[in-house]
């Protein structure tokens, strides 16, 4: 997985990937519009038209970071996925699973915190309204594990670095930072999966594994939020 110069410059392929981050934190910001309206009279019209324009932002996001990640690497067909590339996705998934646990206890001894203040903001986003809640799980399941490991693994672990654990590094940090974490280990439980999600793409060189682990992630987080 080496860095592929094809005329984009160092500036040019950081404004792009500011531009891609902007669009991945734009659809929580649409949600919250929305739930916004829902709270006032005749404004039914414009939360559709706003739903509308939140798929839209997704499917511009994919498109985009899809056509930058492709530009460096060179790969225009998605590769199959092969039982070792299965095997690492549940081993990625089961060292997620005893990470985020352990980081889960030290949030809840040390800061009386039940849950990642991520996920509160999640719940509250699904609470404001019907529309809101379903999509915010259709977004969750299907789009967001396309858009972000484009994003976070494909743009940013393609476009700067040659060095491969400078590449981790740097998805896992992101990735991170743009999940809400008010204390260390809830911040801990973001870094570390996007390390892992990053250390997945790289031991398979497919995009499409980290997206597979990255569905499983939210499936289940979001079955767990839905049945509370």
């Amino acid at each position: 997985m080496e860095l592929v110069d094809r005329g984009l410059g160092w500036l040019a392929r950081v404004l792009l990937t500011i531009g891609l981050v902007i669009g991945v934190v734009i659809p929580p910001m649409l949600l919250r519009l929305i739930n916004q309206l829902n709270q006032q009279s005749r404004t039914t019209n414009l939360e559709i038209i706003l739903a509308v324009v939140y798929v839209l932002v997704f499917g511009i996001v994919i498109l985009a970071a899809n056509a930058l990640m492709r530009h460096y690497t060179g790969a225009y067909q998605p590769q199959r996925m092969t039982r070792h590339d299965w095997h690492i996705v549940l081993g990625g998934y089961a060292v997620i699973l005893v990470l985020e646990s352990l980081f889960q206890l030290l949030n809840q001894l040390i800061y009386h915190k039940s849950q990642t203040q991520n996920n509160a903001a999640i719940q509250n986003l699904m609470a404001g309204s019907t529309l809101s809640l379903w999509l915010m799980a259709l977004s969750a399941v299907f789009l967001t594990p396309i858009t972000e490991e484009l994003v976070f693994r494909g743009v940013l672990m393609n476009a700067f670095f040659k060095q491969s654990w400078l590449k981790i590094i740097l998805s896992g940090i992101v990735f991170g930072s743009l999940h809400s974490s008010s204390t260390l280990p809830s911040f801990m439980i973001y870094l570390t999966m996007g390390l892992v999600l990053a250390s997945v793409y790289w031991l398979t060189g497919k995009i499409h594994a980290s997206m597979s682990l990255h569905f499983i992630i939210n499936a289940l987080a979001m079955s767990l939020l839905l049945m509370h």
